[in-house]
């Protein structure tokens, strides 16, 4: 009988303004994830508040499971649309009740009604009752029949899938995302996307002072990340030899960690500047390690001239796994080893003197990052 899908999109509906161009990102993500999936629909919008896809005759649950992580949408039904009959709309109740045998109904009414909700739901009830035998329960029902009544069509659905909520993709603009490929740089980047930016991640591969594994899990983070994107392709950074000119920077050993550090923030500012990107994405969460103290991360965020954005800073590192693994990401903790490069002793404060030592490092690193990110690779997965 439901032939087709209702979008419902989310928080920013309310605004009457922009809400336009909000869906028109919306409509596009979905369509392009779809591309991905090799799945092909037809999709529209309805009063401009709504997007209705037509899977062409297609089953409908395979649609149903990508839409759960397309941002920008509040929830989702499998609907079936008539014109704005009410004999035709009590048919068509009666019928979802009698071909589920449902005994205890409640009808829910929204949309363009024109008269008073309450009274004319009541009318629908009583109707279908009189033509099915069931019976009205507000309180316990068998089934919620759903009817979203629209301008020129009535939409009558009986599931409601909750979507990621959220922005649509792509509508706050790019942000570069400094990827590790652990948990925390993964789901950093999933709540980037569902507040509507579109991620570049940057992979900075410090081989020899990383593991194999190391690297072997970020590039496996990276397709799982594009797995959730809902974009046709995730462009992405492979960034090589910076390790290098961290081992052979002239500074105190125990800021190694925070020129290190110092020298991946440079490197997202760069790639961000030159993909018209206005925000860095990190994975950082406050204490957690030596570079993520709050003195150290003051140091770090006025090295450079991007907005450095923090999703996770006030997170727990068994909440950061637990959400992960909420989303599939719970494979990307394991362990792969500890940085060569790191010091015994790290330092975990820093103020101007130190910033004055990174800043002049990443001055003298300039012409060699700028050289290094020319010759990274760029992959689209």
């Amino acid at each position: 009988m439901f032939n087709a899908i209702l979008v419902r999109p989310g928080e920013y509906m309310v605004r009457v303004n922009t809400r336009a161009t909000y869906l028109s990102f919306l409509r596009e993500s979905i369509e392009k994830v779809f591309e991905r999936k090799g799945l092909k629909a037809q999709l529209k919008v309805v009063d401009n508040v709504r997007i209705l896809i037509d899977p062409l005759g297609s089953p409908l649950d395979q649609y149903l499971s990508i839409l759960r992580y397309v941002p920008g949408i509040s929830s989702f039904s499998p609907v079936v649309g008539i014109g704005k009959d009410y004999s035709v709309l009590i048919e068509t109740i009666s019928n979802i009740l009698v071909r589920d045998r449902v005994r205890r109904f409640k009808i829910e009414l929204q949309g363009s009604l024109g008269v008073g909700r309450k009274e004319l739901t009541a009318l629908i009830s009583k109707a279908v009752v009189d033509e099915t035998g069931a019976v009205v329960d507000l309180v316990e029902p068998e089934a919620v029949i759903g009817v979203d009544v629209r301008t020129r069509v009535m939409f009558v659905y009986n599931k409601v899938y909750k979507g990621m909520g959220g922005l649509p993709y792509g509508i706050q603009g790019c942000g570069v995302v400094l990827f590790s490929g652990g948990v925390d740089s993964a789901l950093a980047s999933i709540q980037a996307v569902k507040r509507g930016v579109r991620v570049i991640p940057v992979f900075v591969d410090m081989s020899p002072y990383w593991s194999p594994q190391a690297v072997e899990r970020a590039m496996e983070g990276l397709k799982l990340l594009a797995e959730k994107t809902p974009w046709d392709r995730l462009k992405a950074y492979i960034v090589k030899n910076a390790s290098r000119i961290v081992a052979n920077a002239e500074i105190p050993l125990k800021y190694r960690c925070l020129a290190c550090k110092a020298t991946m923030y440079r490197i997202a500012s760069l790639i961000a500047e030159k993909e018209n990107c206005d925000l860095i994405i990190t994975g950082e969460s406050l204490g957690q390690v030596a570079s993520q103290t709050s003195s150290n991360l003051k140091t770090l965020t006025r090295l450079v001239d991007k907005p450095v954005t923090r999703p996770l800073i006030f997170i727990d590192k068994e909440e950061i796994i637990e959400a992960s693994r909420k989303i599939g990401f719970s494979v990307l903790s394991r362990e792969v080893g500890e940085c060569k490069l790191k010091p015994d002793s790290p330092a975990t404060f820093s103020g101007k003197e130190v910033r004055d030592i990174l800043a002049e490092y990443l001055k003298q690193a300039e012409k060699d990052l700028e050289n290094i990110i020319h010759e990274s690779e760029v992959v689209y997965l």
